[in-house]
This record gives C-alpha cells, sequence and structure tokens, in this order.
C-alpha cells in the first residue's frame, strides 16, 4: 500500500502554533528592502523561507545553531513544511545569515515592532531600561591591559635606546663615522630603518650571520638580533593600543570585547574580569523595543545614546523611562528635561539615604543638615564656607560645582572620625544636580512612580531572566561587535514574536469566552 507523507500545513500543524504567527508578520513586511540578493545564486534557497526558517527558530528556541536549524529542517514538521522538504545544510544557513542579513536587521527588528505596535495595545509612552553584561566569545587568558601594554612599552623603548648606543659605540670602536640618535618617542619605522642598514653593513663586510650550539655570533650581530627584538615587541605593543583605542581593556581573540567584572567568575571566584559586551534593552509592554550594544561597563554613559537610536528609530521619545541607579547622572538628568522626559531614574545615593544613620556613615556628607541659607552645618555645628566655584565641562551638559570648606576644623574633637585633611572638610554640590535628585525622588516614591519601578522590575529582569534561564542564551556565540549586534538582534526579533503569539491567543480566547 502506498503511503501519503504529503505534509499539508492547514490539517497537520494547528491552527494556534507559533508557525502561523510567524508567518503572518513575516509576510507583513517587506524583506526585498532588507535582503541582499547580489551574494545569492540561481540556484541558491529561497531568501523569503530561509528567514522564515531562522526567525522560527529564534522564536521557539531562543538561540539556534546553523546545525540546530539544519536539523530542524529534517525532523520537525513546522520547518519541513516551510522548507517544502528541502533540507538546507548549516552552511547554507551561515551563508544567508553572514551575507545577507548583516547589515539590515536592525530594519528589520524595527519594522517587526512597528508591525507588532499596530496590532498590539502598547503603551510606548513608557520604556523600562535595563542592561546586562553578556559574556563575549574569546578564548580565556587573551586579556589586553592599557596599563601593562604602557608600562611594559616604556620598559622596552629605553632597552631599544640602550641597545642603540651600543650600536654607536660599536661603530666608533671600528672607525665608523656612523651614529643613530636616540629618540624621546617610540617609532618603530626607525627601528626598521637601522636594521636594514645593518643587515647592509655586514653584507658589505661579509660577516656571515652564524646561528646553532657552539658558534660564537659576531658583536653586530647580537646587535642585530636585540634590536630586531625590540622592535618585535614594539610592534606588537603598538597593535595593542590600536585595538583598545579608548578602552582600558580588550581581548585578543575578540578585540570588540572588554573585560567587565560579571556575576560568576570561572576563575576561582577571584573576581577576575572577564570579556564581555553591555547589552541595553528598552522594553514596553513586554516588547523589546530598542537596543543599544556597548563596550563601557558602565550603564551611565549609554543612556543618551540609547535614547537618541531610539528617536531615530521611531520618531519620537517616551514620556517615561524608569530604571534602576545605575543611569541617574547629571548629563542623563539633563537630557531628559531637555527632551521633555519625567525623571523616574533612581540615582547611585538613593539607597544610601535611606539607610539607618549609625556610627559609622553618620560623618557623611548626605546626613549633613543646612541652615536657612542653604550652607551645609558639620556634626560639631559648624557652617562650611563657600571657597570657589567651578565649570565641569567634561560631560555632554556644563555643570556648575560649588567648593565648600569648614575652616574650624583645627581642634575639633570630632575630626580624627570626619576627615583626614590638612586645611579642613571640603565639599563639593551642585544646586542643578540636587533639584534632579529632588525630582527623581519624588517621582518614584509616589504611587505612578511605585507601579513603574514593579512594571520595570518584571519586565526587565523577567526578559533577561527568560533569555538567560528559560531559553538558555547566557552567553555570545559570535566574535566582533557587528556578529554580536546580529545575534542579539534576531534573539530579540525572536523573543518579540514568541510574546506576540502569546498575547494573540489570550486575546483570542477572552473572544471565544465572551
Amino acid at each position: 500500500m502506498l503511503l501519503d507523507f504529503n505534509l499539508s500545513f492547514d490539517s497537520d500543524i494547528p491552527h494556534d502554533d507559533i508557525c502561523r504567527t510567524v508567518l503572518e508578520v513575516t509576510e507583513r513586511i517587506n524583506l526585498c528592502k532588507y535582503v541582499d540578493f547580489s551574494n545569492r545564486n540561481s540556484h541558491g534557497y529561497d531568501a523569503f523561507m530561509m528567514f522564515n526558517l531562522v526567525i522560527l527558530a529564534k522564536a521557539l528556541f531562543g538561540y539556534a545553531s546553523t546545525r540546530d536549524l539544519e536539523k530542524l529542517c529534517q525532523t520537525d514538521i513546522r520547518f519541513m513544511f516551510i522548507a517544502k522538504n528541502q533540507k538546507p545544510s548549516h552552511q547554507s544557513f551561515h551563508r544567508f545569515i553572514h551575507d545577507d542579513l548583516t547589515m539590515n536587521i536592525e530594519d528589520i527588528f524595527y519594522d517587526i515592532n512597528k508591525y507588532l505596535e499596530s496590532n498590539m495595545d502598547i503603551d510606548t509612552d513608557v520604556l523600562c531600561i535595563d542592561g546586562t553584561k553578556y559574556e563575549a566569545n574569546a578564548n580565556k587568558n587573551t586579556f589586553i591591559w592599557r596599563a601593562n601594554t604602557v608600562r611594559n612599552r616604556t620598559k622596552r623603548w629605553k632597552r631599544t635606546l640602550n641597545c642603540i648606543h651600543k650600536i654607536n659605540n660599536y661603530f666608533s670602536s671600528v672607525n665608523i663615522s656612523t651614529r643613530y640618535s636616540l629618540l624621546k618617542e617610540p617609532s618603530i619605522d626607525y627601528l626598521l630603518t637601522i636594521s636594514e642598514r645593518l643587515e647592509k653593513y655586514m653584507l658589505d663586510q661579509n660577516i656571515q650571520m652564524v646561528h646553532g650550539k657552539g658558534c660564537r655570533k659576531p658583536a653586530i650581530q647580537k646587535l642585530y638580533e636585540e634590536l630586531k627584538e625590540n622592535a618585535l615587541k614594539m610592534w606588537e605593543y603598538a597593535i595593542h593600543m590600536d585595538m583598545l583605542q579608548n578602552r582600558n581593556s580588550c581581548s585578543k581573540t575578540d578585540p570588540d570585547a572588554t573585560f567587565m567584572h560579571m556575576k560568576y567568575d570561572y576563575y576561582n571566584h577571584t573576581n577576575v574580569f572577564k570579556p564581555g559586551y553591555n547589552i541595553q534593552f528598552g522594553i514596553s509592554d513586554g516588547i523589546i523595543r530598542n537596543i543599544y550594544i556597548s563596550s563601557d561597563g558602565n550603564d551611565l554613559k549609554t543612556y543618551i545614546p540609547f535614547m537618541k537610536k531610539y528617536k531615530e528609530a521611531y520618531g519620537k521619545l517616551p514620556k517615561r523611562t524608569p530604571a534602576d541607579a545605575g543611569y541617574g547622572s547629571y548629563d542623563n538628568y539633563s537630557y531628559c528635561k531637555e527632551n521633555n522626559i519625567e525623571l523616574y531614574m533612581k540615582y547611585s545615593g538613593y539607597y544610601k539615604e535611606k539607610e539607618k544613620v549609625t556610627e559609622k556613615n553618620r560623618y557623611k556628607s548626605i546626613h549633613f543638615i543646612k541652615d536657612d541659607e542653604g550652607n551645609y552645618i558639620c556634626l560639631a555645628g559648624h557652617a562650611f564656607e563657600l571657597e570657589k566655584e567651578t565649570i565641569d565641562r567634561q560631560g555632554e551638559y556644563e555643570r556648575i560645582n560649588k567648593h565648600y570648606v569648614n575652616r574650624h576644623c583645627e581642634g575639633c574633637p570630632l575630626r580624627s572620625k570626619c576627615t583626614k585633611a590638612k586645611n579642613g572638610r571640603t565639599l563639593v554640590h551642585c544646586d542643578k544636580l540636587e533639584e534632579y535628585h529632588q525630582e527623581a525622588r519624588s517621582n518614584v516614591t509616589s504611587d505612578e512612580g511605585i507601579k513603574l519601578m514593579k512594571k520595570r522590575s518584571n519586565e526587565s529582569e523577567g526578559t533577561f531572566g527568560d533569555l538567560k534561564y528559560n531559553q538558555k542564551y547566557d552567553r555570545l556565540r559570535r566574535r566582533g561587535e557587528a556578529g554580536v549586534k546580529l545575534e542579539i538582534y534576531l534573539i530579540a526579533i525572536g523573543e518579540n514574536l514568541r510574546k506576540y503569539h502569546r498575547n494573540k491567543m489570550k486575546e483570542k480566547e477572552k473572544k471565544q469566552i465572551n
């Protein structure tokens, strides 16, 4: 008896399967303007089919390798139907992802989000922001530290100058009027020039270079090899400085990754840094609306570029951006006020202000009281005097700082506990920043602020928890900023489609009940 193995989408795949939701969304966006067909052969697999397969795998499993995709096309009925019983290899998926989607994945992500926004009730006025550190796909013990590189380069250059001095002495001993200058700044071209001239000198003088055990090297050969070794090390340090750019660390196997503190440390729990990326998510009602990938280990400097990217993608900014204490800074608050964003970001000393006053922390400036004129009063009852005002232009917004000094510390019985400064206790205060702190404190502690903070905790922490623990996506697989960006955006698209499908099924159940 002949058996019918033909697949029918209507009968074999359930109507509430996420596969149908993925096809619904991908059919609504125009992939022709995103997929680069110039790299594809005429006999290659259909690009739309490949994209549907990749997105479906991300929606189902969070992360799926190219070999997982190959296996799914052979065993899963949903993938077999979309692939029309074709069996693309893992190399086919790799070529599609690497060659066709790299430059356009951000636009696809934002287009899908706009479609979800038109079909879901999403409160885009509230954007919950949070970040996490993902470990990069870099080998162990591949770190490059700026401080070590600068120190070793300085020592090596001193040894190089000593070597050049020896070369000058050698030429002086053989009555040759050749003298090389001792440069203050390292120059690899200069060392290569000297090496070439030494080679020419040994060739002209018929000095044979010897190698091996029992062979006595000529003096000029020893100097030549020493200079060559120094030149190679200086060239290596120059490459390291170019890889570091303006950072303090990076990895040799993934130069775009920066060493950061992470929660788990496999270096025997010695608190050693690991190479990684700082991934920032902006989430509204469970949907990832914006992504920013940074090499900065601190969240303070990521907020402004994150919001600029959001505005470029959607044309407007949200009204409220609840975030934790890692985002509260003068520049970020100033940017919010400039763009009519309400301050719902805590600041670094927010929780310190709520601590109970003890003998250990009572001498901190946050516990000092002020008089009617706004001057700080120390615990001994002495007022601080305004010494000077300075303008801080290091950030994106100018900041006026007031410097106060207490001139009554001499002979004070509390001085040993209060300060170790010779000229008395000093304080630096910014009136504008204090206003921002008061507004943020008032907003966060209000009823609306408490609801927003709970929402931020549920949505932001819940999204990262879902990806890391439920989907087992706890570290990056691709290397380089471009590869990491492609991987993160594909994962985010799958997360959004999974939540959209869940929301659609709930709405369908409500309609059936009603």
